[in-house]
């Protein structure tokens, strides 16, 4: 009973501290529980309405309409539908595209409202109604014919809602997609005829053999390579990853904070304890008793985290599931992600505070009761300086730091992770912000991109041609995709420029950086290619790397890509314009628009920008945090010295400043070293969520953005000195005099 007063009594002594610690086991919870439990929810929702709502394995076009799918299906043991699909103006710059209601793949789910019952309903997916303001029961009006929209949808092969499959920024205010019965687009001028496909068997390349014999495939997109439905899985591996990252970070910051807090209080209970050896208590109720103050830590802090982290998880499910149009239709609890989250900081608190106990139960009953070996010792490093010619301040502040070197480590530590945690949102947004406006703009001279639907080889009435197929190439046994494209030699639409600045240009062979990244290729490296669409092999020889991270692409001369692809002299598939062309849509695959990439950027930076303000705030708390916990120990731990500064005349300020002042050199050491640190994480990170994407995003951050980080660090750190100087103020003068006449 005594022991357990004493607890409470010491908790409620030194509650700013312990109180802190705890917070940051808390957040550490959150942060696990939510986001782990959130992208487990999501690949779990994903998969379900994947296999529920049967997304295709790919999807093709080919030249000639498919008459009898019966036998494809039976001679291959595949699921084949004939789609539809018609772009149609919705408003000026804005594109919807309708697809058919399908019966056997890619099944539309309604997320809200009604089924579609007529001819006269249309189901819109929830981007697009939401960023155009559409309701349901709510009439639109298309292609002259008025629509009633009776419920907002998802579709597998549109979760993430891309004009391109190869793009990888939604527009929802420039392209949305919707859902009409078929009979609604068979008739319409603007649709375009595909097929979607699932496999039962490993039969791709037969299949596609079979295709060409008596046909011409156009277009082959695998799900694989399709960003309209990869993306998400690559988005949800990042948020898991963060959510496995993050809190153990925070935790293992907790566990050195209150380990910190725990040795300096047995520290000052030497004697406290050793009396208690005397009064007969055994080693293990000590033991427990010291326990105890990181169990209470660990057990609350983890249970509340936990369960805020459950209430969390909710919005956060519905914010993503809205972002990538999936349906949550489930929301699992997941028991092993809720016992991790309620036994991590336990299993770490409690070897850790054993073992420091044990430290100090190893020193001797009668030493203890005398105060331990609380001895200043000089070490090594302080007999080495010099300091003789120095002012007595500067003295006392060096020996102070040398002689507390761990606590200084440690502040560098909080001061590096609070800047990993700021530096995070900014690189992100900065490395978008260069991917976008600076690698886009500077590669892309084109405003439309218009892909036939076969090769074409009369010359159009303006803008510059080339073509493209998708390839792979077998890259640690297993294939990567990637595109070639075939430009002619003084084609200006695409520049392209090596890592030194130089203009490349097409009469040889240019791999980007992003794949060469990927698969690890240099300049005079040699690959062998398989034309999906054709199985055409052949070998080519990398010349030059270009400075370009959109897509998996390698480029050649035009005249090359025909002849190693077996196409006509002279052919071409693709035309490059600054300005619209009167092309009839029966013979397009697609129009895209540069500036729709752009403005579908614009569109993602805005919550972005709400994002790396949630990231700063959370990293300015932990940051005083910590920075509090440390100078408030200090702060105690010199009380007689305060004091003895006290009574010889130091002003507040000038005790203020030989104490406590100069740790904000460590901060800056501490940011200084966090921002490589945070590129090179980041790096890694971004890498292993783009490995199975057709982009790769590199990591970039402005001065701008290191100054704003800086300001926040250097804000925490006076918020928390303002936080001490109660405590610092508090110490009186008579502790020297009592101390010294004990």
């Amino acid at each position: 009973m005594p022991l357990r007063k004493k607890l409470i009594r010491t908790i409620l002594e030194k509650k700013a501290q312990f109180l802190s610690a705890w917070l940051l086991i808390v957040m550490s919870s959150i942060v696990f529980y939510s986001f782990t439990s959130a992208g487990a929810n999501l690949i779990d929702n994903l998969d379900y309405f994947n296999k529920t709502n049967r997304v295709e394995d790919a999807h093709f076009i080919v030249e000639k309409p498919l008459a009898d799918l019966s036998q494809f299906e039976e001679r291959f043991q595949v699921k084949i539908e004939k789609r539809y699909r018609a772009d149609v103006s919705f408003s000026t710059d804005t594109t919807l595209r309708l697809l058919d209601e399908t019966g056997k793949i890619n099944l539309s789910s309604v997320v809200k409202g009604e089924a579609l019952d007529s001819e006269e309903d249309i189901l819109i997916d929830q981007g697009f109604a939401k960023a155009h303001e559409l309701s349901i029961g709510e009439d639109i009006q298309l292609n002259d014919k008025t629509y009633h929209v009776t419920g907002f949808m998802a579709i597998p092969d549109y979760i993430y809602p891309l004009k391109e499959e190869s793009g990888f920024l939604k527009n929802p205010d420039a392209f949305g997609v919707a859902v009409v019965k078929e009979s609604e687009l068979e008739n319409l001028k603007e649709n375009l005829v595909y097929y979607s496909v699932r496999f039962s068997e490993n039969n791709r390349g037969q299949f596609k053999a079979f295709l060409n014999q008596n046909n011409q495939l156009i277009n082959w997109t695998d799900k694989k390579d399709n960003n309209r439905i990869s993306f998400i899985r690559g988005d949800i591996e990042g948020i898991k990853k963060m959510g496995e990252f993050l809190p153990i970070a925070i935790l293992f910051i907790s566990i050195a904070i209150i380990l910190i807090l725990l040795w300096r209080l047995m520290k000052k209970e030497y004697s406290q304890i050793g009396t208690l050896y005397a009064l007969g208590y055994k080693k293990s109720e000590i033991i427990r008793h010291y326990l105890s103050y990181a169990s209470i830590l660990a057990i609350s802090g983890s249970v509340v985290g936990t369960f805020l982290g459950w209430l969390f998880l909710h919005p956060l499910l519905s914010a993503f599931a809205s972002y990538y149009n999936l349906p949550v239709l489930v929301v699992e609890p997941h028991i092993v992600l809720l016992i991790v989250s309620l036994m991590l900081p336990l299993v770490f608190f409690i070897p850790l505070t054993y073992y420091l106990v044990m430290r100090v139960l190893r020193i001797t009953p009668v030493s203890l009761i005398k105060g331990g070996e609380l001895k200043v010792k000089v070490n090594r490093l302080e007999r080495l300086l010099k300091l003789d010619k120095l002012t007595f301040k500067r003295k006392f502040v060096i020996r102070e730091i040398i002689r507390n070197l761990p606590r200084a480590l440690f502040l560098t530590i909080g001061a590096i992770f609070a800047t990993v945690l700021l530096l995070f949102g900014f690189i992100s947004k900065n490395s978008m912000e260069y991917l976008v406006t600076d690698n886009f703009n500077s590669v892309y001279h084109y405003e439309y991109n218009y892909i036939y639907s076969s090769l074409q080889t009369t010359l159009p009435d303006s803008g510059q041609i080339g073509s493209s197929a998708p390839f792979t190439i077998n890259y640690k046994n297993e294939k990567q995709s990637l595109t070639i494209n075939g430009l002619e030699p003084n084609n200006t639409a695409i520049q392209l420029q090596d890592i030194d600045g130089e203009r490349l240009k097409y009469d040889s062979v240019i791999i980007n950086k992003s794949l060469a990244d990927k698969i690890g290729l240099q300049k005079g490296d040699t690959i062998h290619v398989t034309n999906q669409l054709s199985n055409t092999t052949f070998d080519i020889t990398i010349d030059h790397i270009a400075n370009s991270y959109l897509g998996d692409m390698i480029y050649m001369p035009l005249n090359q890509f025909n002849q190693l692809n077996g196409y006509p002299s002279g052919s071409y598939n693709q035309v490059f314009t600054n300005k619209e062309l009167d092309i009839s849509k029966e013979n397009l695959v697609s129009v895209t628009k540069s500036s729709d990439t752009v403005d579908g950027f614009k569109q993602m930076i805005k919550p972005l920008n709400y994002g790396i303000a949630g990231i700063a705030l959370v990293a300015a708390i932990i940051s005083v945090i910590i920075i509090y916990i440390l100078i408030s120990l200090l702060i105690e731990e010199n009380s007689f010295k305060i004091s003895l500064m006290k009574v010889i005349g130091y002003n507040r300020g000038s005790i203020r400043k030989m104490m406590i002042g100069y740790n904000i050199w460590f901060i800056i050491i501490g940011f200084l070293i966090g921002i490589p640190i945070t590129t090179l994480s980041i790096s890694a990170f971004m890498n292993s969520i783009t490995a199975e994407m057709n982009v790769s995003f590199p990591v970039k951050i402005d001065w701008f953005s290191i100054i704003i980080s800086f300001s926040i660090l250097i804000l925490s750190y006076y918020i928390s000195l303002w936080l001490n100087n109660k405590k610092l103020k508090s110490i009186p003068m008579t502790e020297a005099i009592n101390r010294s006449t004990e």
